[in-house]
């Protein structure tokens, strides 16, 4: 079992690093979790329209690419205890990634499309229309690419974007930025294009492994400059150990 002397740095937002931190320990790996970017869901009178409108049945399909979006539209639309998206049978639910895909089902949405954990896969996965007969709902970050509208535009879908959540920078405490450009860490695991750029801005040692969570995150992490990224085979927690793991077994501990 590969181990490493130096910690690895979970860099995710607070209530999403849990299970990957627990997968990383149980390989025998120290771990710190620092997260360089916070999620503030928007809770607007945009949102809880579009979710009044979702529920009335005015689209033909919502379009979910997180499980902070999931959250965001719960927050919008419930009015009870236990909270349930409402949505009509009418209506298709599209989804990246099986964790976008848990969080809908858990709501009470379950997704009838499931795409492989980014937006091209999305778009990729999606048939087709003549123009002006299919409306979709996307709500997403305020930081999202624009991948998604643009795609499914192209394929004749009118679509709606409304802003679910907004994503900001959290400052890293000092003694942990000064470890991480000193190469006191093995290995960071950034799992989203903003979190690389965050990452970067810190500074990372050569020495210590960079993960990705996928094509996305790696462009921004190497356009950022960060030292050679190391991309895990699928968008999931699974896949960022083997990813962690793999990187620590060819490098010096």
């Amino acid at each position: 079992m590969p181990t490493s002397s130096r910690p690895v740095l979970v860099t995710r937002p607070t209530g999403r690093a849990g299970a990957l931190v627990t997968l990383l320990e149980q390989q025998g790996l120290v771990v710190e979790h620092r997260p360089l970017v916070r999620l503030t869901l928007e809770g607007g009178a945009e949102l809880a329209a579009a979710c009044e409108r979702l529920a009335a049945g005015a689209y033909t399909h919502l379009v979910v690419t997180s499980r902070t979006t999931v959250e965001a539209l719960l927050a919008a639309s419930s009015t009870g205890t236990a909270p349930r998206l409402v949505i009509p049978a009418t209506t298709q639910v599209v989804a990246v990634g099986t964790g976008t895909a848990e969080a809908l089902a858990a709501a009470g949405a379950p997704a009838s499309l499931v795409a492989d954990g980014s937006g091209a896969a999305l778009v990729e996965m999606m048939p087709p229309v003549a123009d002006g007969t299919a409306e979709a709902l996307l709500p997403a970050s305020a930081a999202a690419s624009p991948t998604v509208p643009e795609g499914l535009a192209a394929k004749g879908y009118r679509l709606e974007q409304v802003i679910a959540y907004r994503p900001g920078t959290v400052p890293l405490p000092a003694a942990t930025a000064d470890a991480l450009r000193r190469g006191e860490y093995g290995a960071i695991v950034l799992t989203s294009p903003m979190i690389a750029r965050a990452a970067a801005a810190v500074g990372v040692h050569g020495s210590t492994a960079v993960i990705t969570i996928g094509g996305p995150t790696d462009e921004a992490a190497r356009a950022a400059g960060l030292p050679t990224p190391v991309q895990a085979e699928a968008p999931t927690d699974d896949a960022l150990v083997g990813a962690v793991l793999s990187a620590l077994a060819s490098r010096p501990s």
